[in-house]
């Protein structure tokens, strides 16, 4: 089976903590994809997840179908992009985070996008998204230490 990377935008479901929410799916995300030879990233925005997730097809596909689209946390999730590789961007994490960052917001500004919205991202513009959240330190552990 091949390797292959997707990448997939939600909308976090309305709750009154959202950052105890994400520190749970990152922190479930990390056990999950260590045992299951997964890497990616998360990055949250604006209420809106993107998550690249890179390992064998058949291991990421069914993480995606069988638990995230069924995660009562995400809404309104989309597949966005697939693509078999054969080099990881993302070796270093079995999650990744990272935060909002000036190179992101630029990002979407020279898209002509106003506001952080992953929806609206084209077709030939999420490999060059993904290449610039590879690039993104993680801060997963900045998190931790700001739950509130």
């Amino acid at each position: 089976m091949s390797n292959a990377r997707i990448l997939y935008v939600s909308k976090l479901y309305d709750c009154d903590n959202p950052k105890n929410d994400l520190f749970d799916i990152l922190t479930e995300a990390v056990r999950f994809n260590s045992l299951n030879s997964i890497c990616g990233v998360l990055y949250y925005g604006n209420g809106y997840f993107v998550q690249c997730l890179e390992g064998k097809r058949d291991k990421i596909e069914n993480l995606f179908y069988e638990k995230i689209l069924k995660d009562s946390r995400h809404k309104n999730c989309e597949l966005m992009y697939s693509e078999d590789i054969s080099e990881n961007l993302f070796s270093r994490w079995n999650m990744k985070y990272a935060i909002i960052h000036k190179d992101i917001i630029d990002f979407f500004s020279e898209h002509k996008i106003d506001e952080f919205n992953p929806y609206t991202l084209s077709a030939s513009a999420i490999p060059q998204f993904i290449e610039l959240l590879a690039k993104q330190s993680d801060s997963y552990y900045t998190l931790d230490t700001n739950r509130a």
